[in-house]
């Protein structure tokens, strides 16, 4: 939900009971003012009448008790009537029907004739004057939500601005990009506050990349110096005639140490690249002419198990991806199927639905589909395995989109490869 939603649904529903309330006391409110007009009404009406008593003007009189309005007898002079004022019904000729009035009685004294006076007025009725409230708050919230609304808007376009352009900016933020620039501060306190502190920390994680990059580099670089200079050692020592067949094994058991430790070296230092990102230029990689490819590099070992290897796929398919990647992603899982193969096995290659199918018999036991991702694990006691071919293969379709997934069915271990459009 967005934030502009969110606080005008908060205004509105706060802003409801305080409209409702104030509905409330304007009905009363109404009611009692209506209830003083009348009465001044009917007390200056009274007032009339005894002036029409007193000039003998009966014409005007007998149109007020026509229209039945007013009520004029004399009576005894000695007979007072308290004046009262209350609320009654009057049947209305017009109307057909009792209608909601306000009355006053009283008895005048004029020109030595006492009278009996009533008048009366009809009133708004308490279901009109409800019916009113009532529409004029419908009103008053419609009108409310339109303009919360439209003033929100206005206040998001004009206050959130450079709030909208820092979260671009964190958006296509990058470590490795070459244009770096820092965000600007603004006129508000709180977002020149926020933009401090992700330049701050964009700073950092600029810095931290390139001293993590640069240490990754060196040490491998480091790394495999010492470890080249080991296996020439070790190469020169096997090639000498006095060694005896026990110091024989101990060189050929540290030369194989050395290799896997040079793998390993190698290894890590690709997973630190596709994790900073530095394989930035893509391809569109056609899958079975790379396929064709990777066999034949690893033709010696598929022979030396004596593997069938079968290419079933009659249509092609494409990864969007960087070339030198989708080779290191293909070739792992092919290199994975034959190394936890067989003898006399089989490697089953496939396209079905947009995904890439690799299956190879091996173990009759389904693999942890979880931890078989992770680094250094390893559930063969093969001895060329390092235990990183399947961390990379997932560290890279990661970085391109790729889903990789692993399932074992029809005694077959099946790794699928599919990617998504970005």
């Amino acid at each position: 939900m967005k934030l502009l939603t969110k606080t005008s649904r908060y205004y509105i529903l706060y802003t409801i009971p305080v409209i409702l309330f104030s509905a409330i006391f304007i009905y009363f409110f109404l009611l009692n003012e209506i209830g003083e007009s009348n009465e001044s009404i009917l007390l200056t009406r009274v007032k009339v009448i005894e002036n029409y008593i007193a000039k003998g003007n009966t014409t005007v009189l007998n149109v007020f008790e026509v229209n039945n309005e007013v009520y004029i007898k004399e009576i005894e002079k000695d007979r007072i009537i308290p004046q009262t004022i209350k609320d009654t019904l009057m049947y209305s000729e017009i109307e057909k029907e009792y209608i909601s009035s306000k009355m006053i009685e009283q008895n005048s004294i004029v020109k030595g004739k006492n009278y009996q006076i009533k008048v009366w007025k009809s009133t708004i009725e308490y279901d009109e004057l409800m019916e009113v409230v009532s529409v004029v708050f419908i009103i008053l919230l419609l009108l409310l939500f339109l303009v919360t609304a439209y003033i929100n808007s206005k206040i998001s376009k004009l206050i959130w601005t450079p709030f909208k352009n820092t979260l671009d900016y964190i958006k296509d933020f990058s470590v490795n990009t070459t244009d770096y620039k820092k965000l600007e501060s603004n006129e508000i306190t709180e977002f020149s506050e926020l933009n401090s502190s992700i330049n701050h920390m964009t700073s950092k994680m600029i810095s931290d990349y390139k001293n993590q990059k640069k240490f990754a580099e060196n040490a491998s670089h480091e790394f495999q110096t010492p470890l080249a200079i080991i296996t020439g050692k070790i190469d020169l020592l096997l090639q000498e005639n006095s060694l005896n067949e026990e110091t024989m094994k101990l060189l050929v058991s540290i030369e194989e140490a050395t290799s896997r430790l040079s793998r390993i070296n190698k290894s890590l230092l690709l997973l630190s690249k596709i994790e900073n990102q530095q394989y930035e230029k893509t391809d569109t990689v056609a899958l079975l002419p790379l396929i064709e490819k990777i066999k034949a590099i690893n033709e010696d070992f598929i022979l030396d198990k004596k593997l069938q290897f079968v290419c079933e796929p009659t249509e092609e398919l494409y990864f969007t991806i960087n070339s030198e990647l989708c080779f290191i992603l293909i070739n792992n899982l092919i290199q994975n199927a034959i190394r936890h193969n067989v003898k006399n096995g089989q490697i089953t290659i496939s396209i079905k639905d947009q995904a890439l199918l690799i299956s190879n018999t091996g173990s009759l036991e389904p693999l942890d589909e979880v931890s078989i991702f992770e680094r250094f694990e390893k559930k063969s006691s093969n001895v060329n395995s390092i235990g990183l071919g399947l961390a990379i293969v997932k560290e890279i379709a990661e970085a391109n989109s790729i889903t990789v997934l692993y399932k074992y069915e029809d005694n077959e271990h099946v790794f699928s490869l599919s990617q998504f459009k970005r």
